[in-house]
């Protein structure tokens, strides 16, 4: 692990967005357990979800409705977390990023990257696993959160297969969550992209042909490897196939790390709308990890939507899930503070005009119940995955907060000073390309005083 880069500029302030668990570039080649750089696949390059822009001029009382809307929500959000002394996260002082994974000198193959925020446990053994991967999902193993290692063999891969029915395109190991180490239990990120599947799309373009859903999968040794059902269990899904809507990316994405609160486990999952389905991040819980099918969102009152599978169900029985006031986008983390007893949520945004945020920012939000959150709080601005400069020569995205001393087992909870894990891009030529590490941050989680 390598002490390189002082951070400067802290402290900003907004965005929307829902990122996905993809960067540029999905290589569909085959399995490269050896360290060596595999050549490029043949399938071209997609580019990041766009950063949605702030609402533009083009109507005083539409906008003026849309702001008053916003405001009430803040107010109503706020309003719970009024009698809740006040926390705010800050970068430690002197806090240097370190490297955790260096893509230059530890790839198994040129698309080894670090694609996703960092999900970690502890298995039987106490050895730390933890994934932060690519679609050709790889582990990163340890003593300790603080001294963990990539390795080359393959966790999981999907199959690449053009039938979207079998959601089994490209996936990611979005999430994970064990109670004994041995048996751990995984949300997936299926992405379908219908422009590499002949006839499959009447667009060119990644972004217009991106279908995506959330399914489960299971490991019953330590997270070696994964298995999935056939067909696959879905846990958040349209409802609608991949044909209906094409010209944005549509479906629901990039789901939280699990946490367990009660007799229920639970995690936020972002959508991005459509055929009566609301835009934002909704919130779902598990009454039994084990069973994969028990996966309910939240309805605005009780947790009753259950994921309608469109290419085997009725979609006439599917229900909207109630996105959430004030999460603005894909979640990077999710943890409970030991000494506030709150949850926290952090996101990385893109850039934002109207707060004269020219490349991004990671910020977060508090709950006391899952359910209503705080406005969001900037914790440092600097370019992000979405940043529109091309004299960038670093971007940021990914970001997930994790405390290598959390007593809970799949780090569910956060002292004081836990690390922010995020993925650090090299521009070259205005893009980002395959060359990421994995780097990690000192974070400080204070008292607010007046």
């Amino acid at each position: 692990m390598r002490m390189d880069r002082p951070i400067f500029g802290q402290r900003g302030a907004l965005l929307l967005l829902p990122p996905a668990c993809g960067g540029e570039g999905r290589d569909g080649g085959p399995n490269d357990r050896v360290r060596r750089r595999s050549p490029r696949s043949a399938h071209p390059a997609r580019p990041p979800i766009p950063n949605p822009s702030p609402p533009q001029a083009g109507g005083r009382g539409q906008f003026a409705a849309r702001l008053t809307g916003i405001v009430l929500s803040i107010v109503v959000s706020s309003a719970a977390l009024a009698q809740t002394p006040a926390w705010r996260l800050e970068v430690a002082p002197d806090a240097r990023e370190e490297t955790v994974y260096a893509w230059s000198r530890e790839r198994c193959e040129e698309w080894h990257i670090p694609d996703a925020p960092l999900r970690a446990f502890r298995d039987e053994k106490g050895q730390v696993v933890a994934f932060a991967s690519h679609h050709r999902n790889r582990a990163l193993l340890g003593a300790g959160l603080d001294r963990i290692a990539t390795t080359c063999s393959v966790s999981f891969q999907a199959k690449n297969s053009p039938d979207p029915s079998e959601f089994s395109d490209m996936s990611w190991i979005a999430a994970t969550w064990t109670g004994n180490g041995r048996d751990v239990f995984a949300l997936m990120h299926d992405e379908y992209h219908a422009d590499r599947h002949a006839g499959a799309c009447r667009f060119r373009d990644g972004m217009s042909c991106w279908y995506n859903v959330v399914t489960a999968a299971r490991s019953r040794d330590g997270g070696q490897s994964f298995t999935v059902d056939e067909p696959r269990t879905l846990v958040a899904a349209p409802a609608f196939r991949q044909d209906v809507g094409q010209g944005r990316h549509r479906g629901f994405f990039n789901p939280s790390n699990i946490v367990r609160h009660g007799d229920a486990w639970y995690a936020l999952i972002a959508t991005t709308g459509g055929e009566g389905q609301k835009g934002g991040v909704c919130l779902f819980r598990s009454t039994d990890i084990a069973d994969a099918a028990s996966w309910r969102a939240f309805d605005g009152q009780d947790f009753s939507v259950r994921a309608i599978d469109p290419y085997r169900e009725d979609v006439s029985d599917a229900k909207p899930c109630q996105p959430l006031r004030v999460l603005p986008t894909t979640v990077g983390s999710l943890t409970r503070h030991e000494a506030s007893g709150r949850w926290l949520a952090i996101f990385h945004l893109g850039p934002d005009a109207a707060q004269n945020i020219a490349g991004g920012r990671v910020a977060y939000s508090w709950s006391d119940d899952l359910k209503r959150w705080s406005p969001l709080r900037t914790l440092m601005i600097h370019p992000t995955l979405w940043s529109r400069n091309c004299g960038d020569a670093l971007r940021y995205a990914y970001g997930a907060l994790a405390d290598p001393n959390s007593t809970s087992r799949n780090f569910e909870t956060t002292g004081d000073e836990p690390f922010l894990f995020m993925t650090r891009m090299k521009v070259a030529d205005c893009k980002v390309g395959p060359e990421r590490d994995l780097v990690r941050l000192n974070i400080r989680i204070v008292r607010d005083t007046p």
